[in-house]
């Protein structure tokens, strides 16, 4: 499947920050699949659904609690800066490596094995990115990129509607955050094969 699947600039959804959002999808992917993501429970993932979870999620949960983005195997998982409305979520899938993006206020690389050749957004508004996502380049080792933008904003935000007891204006603070808080996440396959020894080696 290949929902919502778009070419390089043509941009669907457009968030509330346009200027900076354009600027980081500018890069040169091959494909781009953009989605809605719930963050009821301040974290979401992006994994292989064709893997055994449990023990893969609860690793990268430990690690996203520590380190704001945690890893394993099959999953990469993200802590959120706020839990009040649904985050915009881009996939990207490059050819090579992309560059940096400075306007990224968080950037965090690793790798992931998708030997299913497909990814899943459990946390997804949308069934098909629920269900997973086919990768046009196939099964394989692919190096990821996380970039967060806004996530201070959206923190500070919600800091600032908190009162004892409770949210002054849950309406007013739900609408400030409103596309604030905005995710890319970018792939690019490293090697055809999974290497599945790599990460059985560090667990």
């Amino acid at each position: 499947m290949d929902p919502e699947a778009e070419s390089t600039g043509d941009l669907i959804g457009r968030p509330r920050h346009r200027d900076v959002w354009e600027v980081a999808v500018s890069a040169r992917a091959s494909s781009v699949w953009h989605t809605t993501v719930s963050a009821n429970y301040r974290l979401f993932w992006l994994h292989d659904p064709t893997c055994e979870k449990s023990e893969k999620l609860a690793t990268a949960l430990s690690a996203a609690s520590r380190e704001v983005v945690g890893w394993a195997a099959n999953a990469v998982m993200v802590e959120v800066a706020a839990d009040l409305v649904s985050i915009d979520l881009r996939i990207e899938l490059f050819g090579q490596a992309p560059a940096t993006d400075g306007s990224a206020d968080l950037q965090r690389d690793g790798q992931l094995e998708l030997p299913g050749g497909l990814f899943s957004v459990p946390y997804s508004l949308d069934e098909t990115f629920q269900r997973g996502v086919d990768l046009p380049s196939g099964p394989g080792t692919y190096g990821v990129r996380v970039c967060g933008y806004g996530r201070t904003r959206a923190r500070q935000l919600q800091d600032e509607g908190v009162e004892p007891g409770g949210y002054a204006d849950i309406h007013a603070i739900v609408e400030a955050l409103a596309g604030v808080e905005r995710y890319r996440i970018l792939l690019w396959q490293t090697a055809p094969e999974p290497h599945w020894e790599y990460h059985d080696d560090d667990e």
